[in-house]
């Protein structure tokens, strides 16, 4: 279904069902960065779009209770849905788009702990899937890449042609719940959604995303997040 205007009805699957590994602490969705958790950023972004319709936030079991009580704080003008994750993010997001039901054209996929995704990201992710298909946020690797081992180089990669993924990750609902399908089938292991259409032979269009669209990983992705959502609120008010 689309709206009045040709905007694809979407519904944003939020995943927040990770456990932190990298990071160190378990509810990373739940560390504050400019005055608020990092989940209610990418959910108000997610909101805040047109195409946006509903959302499906995925928890896990460590993190259900705390976002559940989070969310009921929240003045959310469109309806969420809150449901459990699996033990990978390919089997949260699975649960995710299940949860989505037939009058969302497109699903936008995108991880909880990228709080400074802006809604354009999620208006121009959305338009490209509903004419493609497939499309993600991405930008161009602008560093040099080296071929690493024991601490060796031993080859320098070319980044021609090289883009870093981020999210939201865009797609029709009918192709994204047929590709979740065929991955059980199979079996397989994918680190994103893209991944998985790639796999399957479906071109997948990159939308340019943008370089503060970082996502939180490490301890001290959370100090920069945190400079850069104060700087934005700063902005906002003058």
């Amino acid at each position: 279904m689309t709206g009045p205007d040709g905007t694809p009805y979407a519904t944003a699957v939020i995943v927040a069902a990770g456990r932190g590994e990298r990071f160190g602490r378990p509810a990373k969705v739940l560390e504050v960065a400019g005055g608020r958790p990092l989940l209610v950023w990418s959910v108000m972004a997610a909101t805040r779009a047109r195409c946006v319709r509903d959302l499906v936030i995925v928890t896990g079991e460590h993190t259900d209770e705390a976002i559940r009580s989070l969310v009921e704080t929240m003045w959310l003008e469109k309806s969420v849905l809150i449901v459990p994750g699996g033990p990978r993010r390919q089997d949260s997001v699975a649960a995710g788009v299940a949860a989505v039901d037939g009058n969302s054209e497109v699903v936008l996929i995108h991880d909880g702990a990228r709080p400074l995704a802006s809604t354009p990201l999620f208006e121009r992710c959305a338009g490209a899937a509903r004419m493609t298909g497939a499309a993600i946020v991405a930008i161009p690797v602008p560093d040099t890449l080296k071929r690493v081992e024991d601490l060796a180089i031993r080859e320098t990669v070319s980044r021609n042609g090289l883009w870093a993924a981020q999210t939201p990750q865009g797609f029709r609902r009918d192709l994204i719940r047929a590709a979740i399908a065929r991955s059980h089938i199979m079996d397989n292991e994918f680190t994103d959604e893209a991944s998985l259409l790639e796999m399957l032979g479906h071109p997948v269009r990159i939308v340019p995303g943008e370089r503060t669209n970082i996502k939180v990983t490490h301890p001290e992705d959370l100090e920069l997040i945190d400079a850069l959502l104060w700087r934005r609120s700063r902005q906002a008010e003058e």
